[in-house]
C-alpha cells in the first residue's frame, strides 16, 4: 500500500497530518464522486486500520481518498506551538468543522470537485454535523458509518440512565468548581477519558450534536451504514433514524450489514 503522507493546516493554525490515496489510474471510476475525505472515530487517527482499508478500497475503485487526523485524534496530545492539549478527551465537537474544512480545501486544491465525507463512529457524527451546519457546495454526499447517537434525553430514557446520570452530575460538578478540563474515566457511552467540559459538550442536555434533530438540515445525499451487531445504546437504530430524519436530503438511505 503506497500512500502520500501529507499535512495541512486549519484556519486557526493547527497542523493536521494524514495520508492521500491517489486513485488507480487504470480503473474506470463509476459513480458521481471523485474523492472522499475519511474521518476517524474516537481515540484513533488517520492511520487506524479501518480508515486505511476504506481509503485503499476507494483508491482501487478510481476514487481518491484522504485519511486525515482531526484535532481530536488519539486520546490526548499537545500542540507544542500553543501548549494546548487536544485529543478526544478535550474535544469540543463544533470545532471539528475547521478540521473537515481543511481536508476539503486540500482535496479541492488538488482538483477534485465531487467530494464526499465519510466518517466512522464519532467521525460519522462529525461528517453529518458538518453537512448539517455548513453550507459548503463542494460536499457532494455524506456517508456516516456506525453513527453515534448523542442524545441526553434518549440516554436518560434508556436502560443505562442511572449510570449516565451519575456521570453527567460528576462532570457538571467539576465544571461548576472551575475544573472543566479535569479528566474523568467513564464507561458510558464508551470506555474513554473525557474532560468534564468535553463530556458535557457531547452528552449534556443541550443535545448540540443530536443527529436526528440536525438531519433535516442536510441538503446533500446521505447514505448511513450500520451493523446488525451494533446493539449498544449509543448505536442502536441510529443509522435508520438518521436516514429517516434527513427529509430535505435529495436521497437518504441506510443499510444494515448482517454480522457487522
Amino acid at each position: 500500500m503506497i500512500v502520500d503522507l501529507m499535512s495541512t493546516q486549519t484556519s486557526d493554525g493547527i497542523r493536521l497530518d494524514g495520508a492521500f490515496f491517489a486513485p488507480d489510474s487504470s480503473v474506470q471510476r463509476q459513480g458521481p464522486l471523485d474523492a472522499v475525505l475519511l474521518v476517524h472515530g474516537s481515540s484513533t487517527n488517520f492511520y487506524a486500520p479501518a480508515t486505511r482499508f476504506m481509503a485503499e478500497d476507494l483508491r482501487k475503485q478510481g476514487i481518491a481518498g484522504l485519511a486525515l487526523n482531526t484535532t481530536a485524534h488519539d486520546t490526548v496530545w499537545v500542540d507544542t506551538a500553543s501548549g494546548r492539549f487536544y485529543g478526544i478527551a478535550f474535544e469540543i465537537l463544533d470545532r471539528s468543522r475547521l478540521d473537515l474544512r481543511a481536508g476539503i480545501d486540500y482535496l479541492w486544491e488538488l482538483g477534485y470537485r465531487r467530494i464526499a465525507l465519510l466518517g466512522h463512529s464519532m467521525g460519522a457524527v462529525r461528517v453529518a454535523y458538518y453537512a448539517a451546519t455548513e453550507d459548503d457546495g463542494r460536499v457532494a454526499a455524506v456517508i456516516p458509518v456506525s453513527p453515534v447517537r448523542l442524545s441526553y434525553s434518549y440516554y436518560m430514557d434508556s436502560e443505562d440512565a442511572e449510570e449516565f446520570k451519575s456521570i453527567v452530575q460528576q462532570a457538571g460538578q467539576l465544571e461548576a468548581e472551575g475544573k472543566a478540563e479535569t479528566l474523568m474515566s467513564v464507561k458510558f457511552p464508551i470506555t474513554q477519558m473525557f474532560g468534564a467540559a468535553a463530556y458535557l459538550d457531547k452528552h449534556g442536555p443541550a443535545e448540540r450534536y443530536n443527529l436526528v434533530t440536525l438531519a433535516p438540515k442536510i441538503k446533500v445525499p446521505l447514505f448511513a451504514v450500520a451493523g446488525s451487531l451494533e446493539t449498544h445504546t449509543r448505536l442502536r437504530d441510529m443509522a435508520h433514524d438518521l436516514a429517516v430524519a434527513a427529509v430535505n436530503s435529495p436521497q437518504a438511505d441506510y443499510i444494515v450489514i448482517e454480522g457487522g
